[in-house]
């Protein structure tokens, strides 16, 4: 049986100062895939969850199982 992989992706939203607030997506080991800044909390959210959204359209291989003889 071939095993089946799972991927999970985290939107990091923090704030840096008083008007700009820092948004990463990061996979499970905590790497950074994507990042960026905005001026408001919304804007920063949207962004991430954006750029989340872009990666899982990104074709990722998967496993698949050996052909039937």
């Amino acid at each position: 049986m071939v095993p089946i992989l799972f991927f999970m992706f985290e939107v990091v939203i923090e704030k840096r100062s008083q008007f700009r607030w820092e948004w990463r997506v990061c996979d499970r080991d905590g790497k950074t895939l994507a990042y960026g800044s905005e001026e408001t909390r919304n804007a920063a959210r949207y962004r991430g969850e954006r750029a989340l959204f872009e990666l899982l359209l990104v074709h990722i291989p998967r496993l698949q199982p050996p052909p039937r003889e």
